[in-house]
């Protein structure tokens, strides 16, 4: 199993491309049916990253995003709490929230 985040987001059910990210190719989604999904999303860039944040609003589980030091922090509310996941970059920690929170609750948002 691998302790990339892009590579668990990419490979976990729930996730979907939307537009507006971008991959570690560094292709812009800018039409769902153009593109081909093989790589994983760039979690260094800014668009990414704000489209993972707006899937944790969009699941109510959004609480704050900050900077401390060097470190992004997302925190979310879970089942048994808040949370936060800290990273180098914004996607990242979105990432990690979004792969404990779709872990966690067991939500399927994925379109078929």
């Amino acid at each position: 199993m691998s302790d990339d985040p892009a590579i668990l987001l990419h490979e976990h059910a729930n996730f979907c491309w939307r537009e507006g990210m971008k991959d570690r190719r560094g292709r812009r989604i800018v039409d769902l049916d153009l593109h081909d999904g093989a790589s994983p999303p760039d979690l260094l860039d800014a668009a990414t990253a704000g489209v993972f944040l707006g899937w944790l609003g969009e699941l109510g589980a959004l609480s704050d995003v900050v900077r401390e030091g060097d470190d992004w922090i997302v925190a979310i509310h879970r089942s048994g709490g808040l949370q936060g996941y800290a990273a180098d970059s914004m996607g990242e920690a979105a990432g990690w929230a979004l792969l404990m929170l779709w872990d966690d609750e067991m939500i399927v948002t994925a379109e078929a």
